[in-house]
């Protein structure tokens, strides 16, 4: 396509270099660093200006506010209000495939009651159980197991080897990556007379809504009773644990290796990083921001930015500072009474 029907197609302002340029064609999109004459690049901040210098890339999107930098004059710019926004849609301009149907595979292991929409892709080695609903275009691929009572939205993708288990409702337009388990048994224990392990049953579902991307090798468990829910877009990273009647709200992300207890509810459009925990039944508000590795153990209010982690430091260090750390309420016990001493001295 032109660079003009480009930045037409991204939503962005064309802020051509020669008057010529918006009837250029661009051939593709790609990373700052691997650019090539004809494709479209993108540049977050001004401390990549200068390796944008070097690029023979034919088009920058920028955000609007580097519009006027000296390292940016004469080349061809796509301004955008959120130019990573546009960015993502440029790839998906040059990179979406149309969906095309494949048909169902003649190995299909199918139920009784079963039921597939029009226009699926049903690969080799899928099984589907009993009373189940598949939507139209959806695509299952190979080794995907659909237990019985289940309902598959229209446009979901399933990728290799994902198992859903029954009476679980997946809605329309989602994407459930390689190896990720929806339904398992929430984990819930309870200690009989003789000290041994008692099961108790998990006798709830999952219902995921529209919209939703689930990463690689996660794992949704089932409700105790009722439901474990995943609101309309939400979006996890890979090797996410959601335990039984969590609760995570519409436009949350959630980044790899974050585990979420029993009973949590997590709110709309909250930022979740990497290898956070939370205790059971806590709920945390609308907008909450929740750093890297920090153990969330108390609710938590909307809009708050939180965390709480310790940052690498020198071995010998760490080993003197977690000493000290061990004698806190020793050494907080000896300032009270020092601060007691001081006060009673003052007093005379």
């Amino acid at each position: 396509m032109t660079l003009a029907e480009l930045a037409q197609s991204i939503q962005a302002e064309l802020k051509a270099g020669s008057p010529a340029a918006g009837e250029s064609n661009v051939t593709g999109v790609n990373s700052l660093g691997s650019a090539q004459s004809g494709e479209i690049t993108f540049i977050s901040d001004a401390a990549r200006l200068s390796q944008a210098q070097e690029s023979p890339a034919a088009a920058f999107i920028i955000p609007a506010r580097l519009a006027d930098s000296d390292k940016l004059a004469g080349r061809n710019l796509l301004l955008a209000k959120d130019a990573k926004l546009a960015f993502a849609r440029a790839i998906q301009a040059f990179h979406a495939r149309p969906y095309q149907a494949r048909g169902i595979s003649k190995d299909l292991a199918i139920g009784e009651g079963s039921q597939i929409g029009a226009d699926c892709s049903i690969h080799p080695r899928v099984t589907i159980g009993r009373h189940s609903v598949i939507g139209d275009r959806v695509t299952l691929h190979p080794g995907v197991v659909i237990g019985d009572d289940c309902h598959v939205g229209d446009d979901t993708i399933l990728f290799p080897n994902v198992a859903v288990y029954e009476a679980t409702e997946i809605g329309a337009r989602c994407r459930i990556h390689s190896g990720t388990v929806i339904g398992a048994d929430g984990f819930s224990f309870t200690p009989d007379e003789q000290g041994r392990q008692f099961k108790l049953l998990q006798t709830g579902r999952v219902v995921i809504e529209d919209d939703v991307e689930i990463g690689a090798n996660c794992c949704v468990d089932r409700a105790g009773f009722g439901e474990t829910r995943i609101h309309r877009g939400a979006k996890f990273d890979n090797l996410i644990q959601i335990g039984h009647n969590v609760e995570i709200g519409e436009d949350t992300v959630v980044a790899a290796l974050a585990g979420f207890s029993g009973g949590t509810k997590i709110g709309k459009r909250c930022i979740i990083a990497g290898q956070i925990g939370t205790n059971q039944h806590i709920t945390v508000g609308d907008g909450v921001i929740i750093t890297a590795r920090t153990g969330v153990t108390k609710s938590v209010e909307a809009g708050k930015l939180i965390g709480g982690m310790m940052a690498a430091m020198d071995y010998q260090q760490w080993r003197k500072a977690h000493v000290l750390y061990t004698r806190l309420p020793e050494i907080f016990d000896r300032l009270k009474k020092l601060e007691k001493s001081v006060d009673v001295k003052s007093d005379r």
